[in-house]
């Protein structure tokens, strides 16, 4: 993972899990995972080694998989996803 522990938002478990629940492919993954972590475009093709347009060619195919218009969206969705989760599993946290 890329992201420094400080800045992580879901564990490596919880990334995994993530990414099979939403079938996200791996490069999918890290451009998510970037993206909650408040990176830019171009921050986030800096991190990986990426061009912007490469990006945002991303961005924009997890828009349409998650069939929503922009990053705040996209956020959300993951986020309200993962509380589901919780709930499901019966997690305190979100009872």
């Amino acid at each position: 993972m890329t992201v420094g522990m400080e800045t992580q938002v879901f564990s490596e478990t919880e990334w995994l899990e993530l990414q099979q629940d939403l079938s996200l492919s791996p490069r999918q993954t890290q451009v998510v995972e970037q993206l909650l972590c408040g990176r830019s475009d171009k921050q986030i093709a800096d991190e990986l080694g990426l061009s912007v347009p490469t990006v945002r060619t991303h961005l924009g195919r997890l828009f349409v998989h998650f069939d929503v218009e922009d990053r705040c969206e996209l956020i959300l969705r993951i986020f309200m996803h993962f509380r589901e989760r919780c709930r499901e599993a019966g997690c305190p946290h979100f009872q």
